[in-house]
């Protein structure tokens, strides 16, 4: 048989690490400014409904977000982003098991605010057709349940990548474990704002 028929090798050629840091930290901020602008459109059409309130129907029989599971879903999400950054700094300095264990829990968290929106859903009072106001919570918290959901499997992934390592004696990478964090942080702080207009307001 000729050598022409034989197929040829793969070869996966890695860059040198300081680049795919540098990759990845550019991948967060513009993830980043994608949810901002996912998000920019209920903002404004929270803004402008209840700034014209046509014949009333903004917030009819003064219809309000339960507190109390907005401000589950908030803490569930800001202790998710907490662990996220104790387990990076973890990471920084050397200790890989406790970073993946504060990786795992950071990732029970972040599910718990996901399920947390499910069981609200189930509770509410009101559905999307029931004025401006709560059609706007209804997207708003959904969407955002979604984007918090896939930032999960994207932590999932780096959590289950960094159990596998653990075998061969190298845990998870730095860069993506401080993307994740970064934009789970700033999932957070919408999160925080997503409380303040939906529930407070």
């Amino acid at each position: 048989m000729s050598d022409v028929s034989q197929p040829n090798p793969l070869v996966m050629e890695s860059g040198p690490p300081e680049l795919q840091e540098r990759n990845t930290w550019v991948a967060s901020r513009l993830v980043v400014s994608s949810t901002v602008f996912l998000f920019l459109p209920f903002l404004f059409g929270y803004l402008y409904l209840a700034s014209l309130n046509n014949a009333g129907l903004w917030r009819p029989h003064h219809l309000h977000g339960p507190l109390r599971w907005g401000l589950a879903i908030m803490l569930a999400l800001a202790l998710s982003a907490v662990l996220l950054s104790w387990a990076s700094s973890e990471l920084a300095q050397g200790r890989e098991p406790r970073s993946r264990w504060l990786s795992l829990a950071a990732l029970c968290f972040g599910l718990a605010a996901v399920v947390l929106q499910g069981l609200e859903y189930a509770r509410l009072d009101f559905g999307p057709a029931d004025g401006g106001f709560a059609s706007v919570f209804v997207g708003w918290s959904g969407l955002f349940a979604l984007v918090v959901l896939g930032s999960m499997v994207w932590l999932e992934m780096v959590v289950a990548a960094a159990f596998r390592q653990a075998r061969h004696g190298s845990g998870a990478s730095a860069a993506d474990l401080n993307a994740l964090g970064f934009y789970v942080r700033f999932l957070a702080g919408l999160g925080a704002l997503t409380f303040v207009f939906l529930y407070l307001i």
